[in-house]
């Protein structure tokens, strides 16, 4: 009050010394004070802190209060035409109040009148008071709508700060801001915040997932999808994150949250499925027992997995146990009924149960979608169904034969890929082929009541077989399966040169099994006995097959084995040797075989065991009425 009253004296005092210095002066006045250099700079000095001094605030508390209070009632009534007034007027009483400032502001923003309210929130946001996160957020989301950016991020940085990031609202807000301004690093930061807050929900989720995946940020996407998990229990939320683990070989961890899993929900059977398939056979045999038979994990495709690993390492018994017991309930996941429709299509045929080796093969090609195409034709041709396998092969050699990718599909490095795929795949036909066409020529040659026809047409399946297998070696010579086909094929056309030359390249090869390399040796020495061209040639010949039966001592070629020894003992004259040899074959699994009979006959007629001979010329002639040696040998006696 002083100030003011010193103000206004001042104020009259300077106007009257302004009117004196404007009149006439007369003789008998008192001459006018004059200012010294002094008391100007004070009158300025004075002026100047008047001017800065804000004017004087009328404040009505009483009146402030009353307002607000009938503002308050007519909220509570409904009536918010007469709470705006009041607000107003409880504001006009109390200019100085930054909450009234504040709450007038947000009522103008609910009318609509986002100009006004930012001009009455920058007023209030001066004004002395508690500051709070609502009002740094009405500050923050009127600057978004004047695109002012700088002032939104300080107001809800602000605002955040003083919620200590607890306003759902407000995270909300900025998050949409921050969309806008596309600030993505800050963005991820208050997704983190936010999605704990709204339950993971799925929008909100999907957009962060899809931010940390543009970042290149795979570690915070494993992570985001294990506090999903956590928070809402999703098992969905989970395999995505042993996904994640996976795909990063984060393996430990991967395998840590599977060795937890007790239940037969389909995650926790595809996370077993995923750990297995990063872990050692002998490991992931063991884990998969213990996941199915102990943890409750008891799936089908975990069981499937155990039978196609106890096939992997001949346990076939209980593999077709486990594999038979898993494929009738696996309808609806044709990659693991596949794999069990595979493994049994192996055993099947392995035990010459070619019924249902077709059976498991047809099944395979139905849920490939052709993929097991060239499998079926091969098992049709291993059943002897010829007429069933060559019109399949016959499609598969004309579609890779001539396979071309569709134009502007795929970019030039992946269009190298699926030019090898589909060379590969056109060499497996051919090889199949081949094959197919070499088992029917035998069954042909083997057929004694095979007319001239049928004779012919086995020379022709055999040469068709050696000009695809050509056109095998011309693209790719390395596959020793493949040379090895060659040669017999050529030993059978009786173009014996071009035979041993391959079998000679074998030799020297070691990517053979012992039992393959077994079959090589006793099909070469065979050859080279039964030939006879010189002593020199059956005496290698006979060397080989004992190459092959130090191989195979007790496999199942042995006793076809014994029976070539037997018969490079016979050439070489060394006839009591070939039938202690003889007699040490299993009878009953060569009782069907010819050439068995042959030898036998032939050895028993050397050392003059005419009786025995006979007999054995007579099971001969039954298996083969036509077969020269028998029948020569019963002519001699007429």
């Amino acid at each position: 009050m002083r100030r003011a009253f010193f103000s206004w004296v001042l104020f009259l005092g300077m106007a009257a010394l302004c009117a004196c210095g404007s009149a006439p002066a007369k003789k008998n006045d008192v001459p006018a004070p004059t200012l010294t250099a002094a008391d100007t700079a004070l009158v300025k000095k004075v002026v100047q802190d008047v001017a800065a001094k804000p004017s004087k605030v009328e404040v009505d508390l009483e009146a402030a209060h009353e307002f607000f209070f009938l503002a308050k009632s007519m909220e509570m009534r409904g009536d918010l035409r007469q709470a705006d007034f009041f607000w107003r007027q409880a504001y006009k009483a109390d200019p100085t109040s930054r909450y009234l400032g504040f709450g007038v502001a947000e009522r103008l923003v609910a009318a609509g009148e986002d100009s006004l309210a930012l001009v009455e929130a920058k007023k209030a946001s001066l004004l002395k008071g508690k500051r709070t996160a609502s009002q740094y957020a009405l500050l923050a989301r009127l600057y978004v709508k004047t695109n002012e950016v700088d002032s939104c991020r300080k107001y809800f940085v602000l605002g955040l700060d003083s919620s200590r990031y607890q306003d759902m609202a407000l995270l909300y807000d900025y998050s949409l801001f921050l969309e806008m301004v596309r600030d993505e690093k800050e963005l991820v930061r208050i997704y983190d915040l936010l999605l704990p807050k709204v339950n993971y929900i799925s929008t909100l989720f999907q957009r962060q997932l899809s931010l940390l995946l543009d970042m290149g940020r795979d570690s915070a996407v494993v992570d985001l999808f294990g506090k999903a998990h956590e928070a809402t229990g999703d098992k969905q939320m989970l395999l995505q994150k042993v996904r994640g683990l996976m795909a990063m070989k984060r393996f430990k961890e991967a395998f840590a949250i599977a060795d937890t899993l007790t239940s037969a929900k389909p995650e926790d059977e595809e996370m077993t499925i995923m750990v297995l398939s990063s872990m050692p056979g002998d490991s992931a045999y063991a884990f998969a027992r213990k996941k199915y038979f102990e943890d409750g994990v008891k799936t089908p495709a975990v069981l499937c997995f155990i039978g196609q690993y106890e096939y992997d390492i001949d346990m076939r018994d209980s593999a077709k146990v486990h594999l038979l017991a898993s494929v009738g309930k696996l309808q609806g996941q044709p990659k693991y009924a596949n794999r069990a429709y595979l493994g049994l299509v192996n055993i099947f045929a392995s035990e010459q149960n070619f019924t249902e080796a077709i059976k498991y093969a047809e099944k395979s090609d139905s849920v490939s979608n052709g993929d097991t195409r060239m499998l079926l034709a091969s098992v049709y041709a291993l059943a002897d169904k010829f007429d069933k396998a060559f019109p399949l092969l016959d499609s598969l050699m004309k579609f890779w034969g001539t396979w071309q990718p569709l134009p502007g599909v795929v970019d030039s490095a992946n269009l190298v890929l699926m030019k090898n795929e589909a060379q590969v795949k056109y060499l497996q036909i051919l090889d199949i082929y081949s094959r197919a066409l070499i088992g029917e020529a035998l069954d042909l040659e083997k057929d004694v009541r095979a007319d001239s026809s049928k004779k012919a047409r086995a020379i022709d399946n055999r040469e068709r077989a050696e000009a695809m297998l050509e056109t095998f070696f011309a693209k790719d010579s390395s596959y020793s399966r493949v040379r090895l086909s060659m040669a017999m094929n050529l030993e059978r056309l009786k173009r014996y040169d071009e035979s041993f030359r391959h079998f000679e390249i074998l030799l020297n090869q070691h990517d053979f099994s012992p039992h393959e390399m077994a079959s090589a040796l006793n099909y070469y020495g065979y050859s080279l006995i039964e030939l006879n061209r010189s002593v020199a040639e059956v005496e290698k010949g006979y060397k080989l097959v004992l190459d092959a039966l130090v191989l195979e001592k007790d496999g199942e070629g042995k006793d076809a084995y014994l029976d070539s020894k037997a018969w490079g003992l016979y050439r070489l004259g060394r006839f009591d040797e070939a039938y202690q040899v003889m007699q040490l074959i299993d009878n009953k699994k060569m009782s069907r075989d010819d050439v068995f009979w042959e030898h036998m006959a032939a050895i028993q007629d050397a050392l003059g065991l005419k009786k025995e001979a006979r007999s054995s010329y007579r099971k001969l002639l039954k298996l083969n009425p036509k077969h020269p040696a028998a029948l020569k040998f019963f002519g001699k006696k007429k």
